[in-house]
């Protein structure tokens, strides 16, 4: 086992972890990351980034389709989901690559490949090769995708969001799960590409949105392009053949058994937290297990561990894990 000493320990090399990175640089040269996963931020190669050309593309077709109400009057569009795709992963790979030469021009001597876990508040060992003691620590390990476990009743017919921008070709029909910032960009991009979607939610939540009146106006103005109940009653949840096979009830009380190409599970993101072994740390944790923050330093209570980005479960966009990062 390889035992090493630093000054600041940075977990994840995302785009929270690669701002603390640069920012403690410029203080100490002795500053390690460590990163178990492709490198490559989230907003680069599953988030924001490829759900925008393929939102482009989608803009594209909708707005021949909009035209004749401007007295522009052409043939109706002809999707080509190969080519759509072709693009969006063409130019995905193109932006992923941009981080990945950054990550690539930082010394070898700073990078360490392997999962970390916390020994101590001092202390993290990386998978079975290395044990690092440090003077602080900076948690930057992102989000992943999560959704009930009635979801795997659907086999390989599920998927989460960061499996649809590497389709090879666009499916005829998508069921979505979640009517959240991620479900409404793909379900309408999706859906002005020739998909047949039907969006489903719990609760009548739609978007980030908390005014009843615009919330129900967002819902009328939605569901004007594609199905969509926010406040769903679903059953039979099931995986038939090479289809997900599901039950909804409509808004008159009619049941409709229906079977889809794929369902996308986009009913929210977790904290990559839960397997670090924070409970070595004494930091203290809130109901889902994310360390306690100040979202002004950043400082977990009063310990020598920071938190930034996704894994802060503050706010999961780019530029404020950018800055969560600059901050810690």
């Amino acid at each position: 086992m390889k035992e090493l000493q630093t000054d600041v320990v940075v977990i994840g090399a995302g785009t929270a972890g690669l701002s603390a990175y640069r920012n403690a640089k410029q203080f100490t040269q002795n500053v390690l990351m460590i990163e178990s996963g492709p490198y490559g931020t989230t907003c680069a190669r599953v988030g924001c980034m490829p759900s925008k050309l393929l939102i482009a593309a989608a803009e594209a077709a909708h707005s021949i389709e909009m035209a004749p109400a401007f007295g522009v009057h052409s043939s109706k569009p002809t999707i080509d989901g190969k080519a759509v795709m072709a693009r969006v992963k063409s130019e995905r790979d193109r932006f992923a690559g941009f981080v990945v030469e950054a990550v690539d021009e930082l010394p070898d001597d700073d990078k360490i490949r392997g999962y970390a876990q916390f020994l101590d508040a001092n202390r993290v060992q990386i998978d079975d090769h290395t044990i690092i003691t440090a003077k602080r620590f900076v948690i930057a390990t992102g989000s992943r995708p999560s959704y009930p476990g009635v979801f795997n009743n659907f086999g390989d017919k599920l998927v989460i969001n960061d499996d649809v921008f590497d389709w090879d070709d666009l499916p005829k029909s998508v069921a979505v799960f979640g009517p959240g910032v991620i479900g409404l960009e793909i379900g309408q991009a999706l859906s002005r590409l020739g998909v047949n979607v039907k969006l489903f939610g719990v609760g009548g939540a739609i978007g980030p949105l908390t005014d009843p009146v615009v919330r129900d106006y967002a819902n009328t103005v939605f569901a004007q392009e594609f199905f969509v109940d926010t406040d769903s009653n679903v059953s039979d949840m099931m995986q038939v053949g090479d289809k997900a096979q599901l039950t909804y009830t409509d808004k008159q009380g009619e049941k409709h058994t229906e079977q889809f190409d794929y369902v996308l599970a986009a009913t929210g993101r977790v904290p990559n937290v839960d397997k670090l072994g924070l409970e070595n740390t004494g930091i203290k944790l809130d109901e889902r297990g994310v360390p306690i923050a100040d979202a002004r330093t950043m400082q977990c209570g009063d310990s020598n561990i920071f938190i930034a980005g996704d894994a802060s479960n503050m706010i999961p966009l780019l530029h404020e894990a950018s800055d969560q990062g600059t901050i810690a």
